[in-house]
């Protein structure tokens, strides 16, 4: 794991330097810059696999290579090649003479990927958990405080409105206009090109009688691939059973330590006596930090320089806190399972949708638009009633109508219908890999944890285990991820599989308020004049009771947007 950054062009040595600099944090073992005739390559490391060789970047003939990230079965490719190599680096270099860009079919793992071979290609993992920034005219990094020197700062008022609606600019834009970010499973050759997408083929003899034991053996396969390493691995846990499952298959093959993070005075917020209970009961040594209101103030310019562009996600903060106590360079995280087995409540009431039958909708949808209601469930029943796609992401917070009054200009239409494929439930989960997984979740474990030299594994997002899911008749994969229940009643205890679901929240409004912060949108505001002024009144006054989200998302931008602009 490591920070990668290139210039195709003109450069200045000095400058690379300084960006390289920037991404320490994500590997601060070795650093390497590599000049060659048509630019330059550099690479900061975190050692995790090979800890003693270090290759990268690595100049084969006139051909040059960098990459970030892991590559679990590069040796069984080495064996498929019969390739006189060691390293993964090596393994790419090799496998794009043999393969073209087409290697990166080959791969397992998680990576983001540089090749310079006559021009610049890019290439991203097929679940984007690696970043990959660049800019048109031939610069990339890792991350996008390297790229900023070369560019004239400008905010992309179509990102914003993604912003708005999905908590996070969505590839291939960011926050900058000028600066893109590779979308999940493509490559870059002066164009964005596809190389892998997740696809429905339904597999009807899987039955609900034996996909609890596929779903297991894959699930098993994939921590074995992920216990990949030369050093000491631990996991996250937060008690419940997605990654109290991911420690008890874990804790079955290596001695692993687990770390938790709670809040003080808000136990309602606070899983951390599930987590003890877990590692109670696997005979394993759990650690809790505490995220009290001074670290979440504290904290908070340190997250917004490595979240790098505004994600409206609170648990960053506690993701953030808790990374800086873990002493190892690999976790474990259990994103993923959610999305897969349709964990979230949300996803119930969608699912009703589909079987819902009104005579009257025509009726109904005119009585909406004449009573309009600024609240998200108007809203879901006016698409209901109007014949549009009801799901736009289990993480859609300001609808569109919400983002034109909230924008004083520039309110894009936000597009989501490149996500929309017809396959009933499965249109949720494709959506939400591609949104709130891509976009959201796998960035708080790149971001936040690599801000702490710390690489996050996540099991349940591996390519054969995913493609399986995707085979799963609609009745067979069901709700409530009953099948990861399923299996995890051999491995914890009945309390934990059962326990109803809480997000990885903090307790930020209440912080917010504590502290008269909710004051400083309006204050920002006024100097950057972007928001409807009365429209920001209306939702701070509702608060909580509508609006908590929507003020959390308003918050955080304005924070970042006041660091990087005013």
């Amino acid at each position: 794991m490591c920070a990668i950054f290139g210039i195709i062009g003109k450069y200045k040595l000095s400058e690379v330097k300084k960006s390289l600099d920037l991404m320490l944090h994500r590997g601060k073992e070795y650093q390497k810059i590599l000049e060659f005739k048509e630019g330059v390559f550099g690479f900061n490391r975190l050692a995790i696999e090979n800890i003693n060789k270090n290759l990268q970047p690595l100049k084969m003939g006139d051909k040059v290579f960098v990459f970030n990230g892991e590559i679990y079965n590069y040796k069984n490719l080495i064996k498929k090649y019969d390739l006189n190599v060691n390293s993964e680096i090596e393994v790419i270099a090799k496998l794009w003479e043999i393969r073209g860009v087409d290697f990166v079919k080959e791969l397992e793992g998680m990576f983001a990927i540089a090749v310079f071979d006559k021009k610049l290609y890019l290439f991203r993992d097929e679940f984007g958990k690696k970043p990959l920034y660049f800019t048109k005219n031939g610069i990339f990094a890792s991350e996008i405080k390297a790229i900023l020197p070369f560019v004239s700062k400008e905010l992309d008022f179509e990102a914003l409105s993604e912003y708005l609606a999905f908590n996070s600019s969505i590839a291939p834009k960011t926050i900058y206009k000028g600066i893109y970010k590779l979308p999940a499973g493509c490559y870059y050759d002066g164009e964005i090109k596809r190389w892998f997408d997740f696809e429905r083929v339904e597999n009807k003899s899987i039955t609900k009688e034996n996909v609890s034991v596929e779903v297991e053996r894959l699930l098993i396969g994939s921590i074995e691939k992920r216990f990949m390493g030369d050093v000491e691995i631990g996991s996250l846990l937060s008690g419940g059973v997605d990654s109290s499952l991911i420690v008890a298959l874990a804790s079955k093959y290596r001695k692993i330590d687990t770390f938790s993070v709670g809040y003080e005075g808000f136990e309602n917020y606070d899983e951390r006596k599930y987590a003890k209970k877990v590692a109670d009961y696997l005979g394993i040594k759990n650690f809790d930090v505490t995220l009290r209101k001074k670290d979440f103030f504290d904290n908070f310019e340190n997250v917004l320089f490595h979240m790098d562009e505004p994600i409206a996600d609170s648990s960053f903060f506690a993701a953030f806190h808790l990374a800086k106590s873990i002493p190892l360079k690999v976790v474990f995280s259990g994103e993923g399972s959610d999305e897969l087995f349709l964990g979230y409540r949300r996803y119930e009431e969608f699912l009703g949708f589909f079987n819902a039958f009104l005579p009257n909708k025509k009726w109904l949808k005119k009585y909406l638009e004449r009573y309009p209601e600024d609240i998200k469930e108007w809203e879901v029943f006016r698409r209901f009633f109007a014949d549009e796609v009801v799901f736009r992401g289990i993480n859609e917070t300001f609808f569109q109508r919400q983002i034109n009054k909230a924008l004083r200009k520039n309110a894009f239409e936000v597009d989501y219908e490149r996500f929309y494929k017809n396959w009933g439930s499965f249109y949720f989960t494709y959506f939400d890999m591609k949104v709130w997984l891509g976009e959201v979740l796998l960035m708080k474990l790149d971001k936040m944890f690599m801000s702490n030299t710390i690489e996050a594994r996540s099991p349940f997002l591996d390519r054969d285990l995913v493609n399986f899911v995707f085979t799963l008749p609609e009745d067979v994969r069901g709700s409530k991820k009953w099948i990861v229940k399923e299996i995890s009643q051999k491995y914890l205890p009945k309390e934990i599989v059962y326990r109803r679901k809480k997000g990885f929240a903090v307790p930020f409004y209440e912080w917010l308020k504590e502290e008269k912060e909710l004051k400083r949108i309006i204050d920002i505001n006024r100097k950057s004049k972007i928001f409807n002024e009365e429209y920001l009144k209306d939702i701070i006054k509702t608060g909580h009771k509508r609006y908590k989200q929507h003020i959390w998302s308003l918050y955080l931008f304005s924070r970042w947007y006041e660091k990087e602009f005013l």
